[in-house]
């Protein structure tokens, strides 16, 4: 079977079609969509796509199958969206109509296509750009509500069937507000849902890479009922250039900002952060008797070094001494010397000339060189945090251990007796990225742009465990905040 008849014979990754070929599979679409279906090859049936349910959350389960095939008929199915960039995402996969005439992706694997195996959402992680479209970014941006992508079933080199299905990035009535200027120097956004709330408050925390954290999470949290701030730390105005000594009384601060919020019910919030923002948020949850719940995802449950700045307009890296992280009444918060300081000039330079900084193995060689004394004295004493701690980890991270380095908080919960019942969930074959909005395209997951322009920044991961762990990551924080925040189940 060849791939969807819209894209060519090369697949979804070949030349780009010429702009009258665009022009007629345009209409050749648009006539296919208006009857759901039209006359099919002999012998393959009048397919029927059944798609459900429209208009739900992204993280929310997409059923899409096609129903009116012959047995046995094999046809292509595919899914296509643009994202704001006006880049073409498509997916695809040959299958082979069951017994009733089905094909059903959530009960039957593709003998080919753009992803292996029995995936109900395979179509919508395993998308990709065309050969010669830039993957940066790596990921699908579109900054509306709505997420809309068209479905079509191929034979013979005929599109036979196109539908649309429309999904939600967020929910339209949620509200964003800067909070940059308030009282604490505080820099971010504020995200609230729909409605006059008051609700329980999350705070959301980025990673190294600084300034203001996934506006695509904040909004899907505030999507389900949470008002969210989403706090930057460093790398914007008015706060540290770099990851160095970042004063924790600003998240503490922040953290009571947003309790006193009238949008904001209870006396508790929760905490959630990914990587260096996970390290931060166990900190916080650390500090703080008003963190009710934390979730580090593929963070650390030790202190690591600073991480320097870079100078883009200069192409080189800029490299002070080795400096905490994060400071707490003025001194150095301990850490364990090591981690990224240990990049050396050459990989460096090697970064500066494309190739992804491979980090992994200066975090892991740094665990591997300390006695048992160094590491208990830059943990984090999570035990403290008075409230439950979701631990989210992946075996493919390539950024650092990140299993090892939750298994050192795990270590020290469940030598107190762990009394809130903390969980440690890992994540096979998934990469560093898993923090982000679920059911969008990982293909390009493996490295993310470090410093723009500069340097990209290897994160791992095979794309389908990537995506898988991206869903059950967001899945598990909700629920952990649902229980927490939510002690009498009010609705979102």
């Amino acid at each position: 079977m060849s791939a969807p008849a819209a894209l060519g014979r090369s697949g979804p990754v070949g030349r780009a079609a010429a702009p009258g070929v665009l022009a007629v599979l345009a209409v050749l679409a648009v006539l296919a969509g208006l009857a759901g279906c039209s006359s099919a090859p002999v012998g393959v049936g009048r397919p029927v796509i059944e798609l459900g349910p429209d208009r739900r959350l992204i993280d929310e389960p997409a059923a899409i199958s096609v129903s009116g095939l012959r047995p046995g008929a094999e046809v292509t199915l595919w899914a296509r969206l643009t994202d704001g960039g006006g880049r073409a995402w498509t997916s695809w996969g040959t299958f082979t109509a069951d017994g009733g005439g089905r094909v059903d992706p959530a009960a039957q694997a593709p003998a080919s296509g753009s992803y292996s195996g029995v995936d109900p959402t395979g179509l919508l992680w395993s998308m990709r750009l065309g050969d010669g479209v830039s993957a940066d970014p790596p990921q699908v941006r579109v900054a509306a509500a709505e997420l809309p992508m068209t479905i079509g079933v191929d034979s013979g080199g005929s599109t036979l069937a196109t539908a649309e299905l429309t999904r939600l990035q967020y929910d339209p009535g949620v509200r964003v507000q800067p909070v940059d200027g308030t009282a604490g120097g505080l820099v971010g956004d504020l995200y609230l849902p729909p409605g006059d709330g008051p609700h329980p408050g999350v705070l959301l925390l980025g990673g190294s890479e600084g300034g203001r954290p996934q506006p695509g999470v904040g909004r899907l949290l505030a999507s389900h009922g949470y008002a969210v701030l989403g706090l930057a730390y460093f790398g914007q105005g008015g706060l540290p250039a770099s990851l160095s000594e970042v004063p924790l009384e600003y998240g503490l601060g922040a953290v009571d900002w947003l309790l006193d919020r009238p949008e904001v019910s209870g006396d508790r919030i929760g905490v959630i952060g990914a990587s260096k923002g996970g390290e931060h948020a166990l900190l916080l949850g650390a500090h703080s008797p008003e963190v009710g719940a934390v979730v580090s995802v593929v963070g650390s449950g030790v202190a690591w070094p600073g991480i320097p700045g870079f100078a883009p307009s200069q192409n080189t890296a800029q490299t002070p001494a080795e400096s905490a992280s994060w400071t707490l009444d003025g001194a150095d918060v301990p850490y364990l010397t090591g981690g990224f300081a240990g990049y050396g000039a050459a990989e460096t330079a090697a970064a500066l000339r494309g190739r992804p900084i491979d980090l992994h193995g200066t975090y892991q060689g740094t665990l591997d060189g300390a006695d048992a004394a160094a590491i208990d004295a830059a943990a984090i004493p999570v035990e403290r945090v008075d409230g439950p701690v979701l631990l989210l980890s992946a075996t493919g991270d390539a950024v650092w251990p990140s299993e090892r380095l939750h298994d050192i908080a795990m270590d020290r919960l469940t030598e107190a007796g762990n009394p809130h019942g903390a969980r440690h969930e890992v994540y096979e074959d998934a990469g560093h990225y898993i923090s982000g909005v679920p059911n969008l395209p990982t293909t390009y997951y493996g490295a993310l742009p470090f410093v723009p322009g500069v340097a990209w920044l290897a994160t791992g991961g095979e794309p389908g465990a990537t995506a898988a762990a991206t869903s059950a990551a967001f899945t598990s924080a909700l629920e952990l905040f649902d229980a927490e925040l939510r002690p009498d189940g009010t609705p979102a």
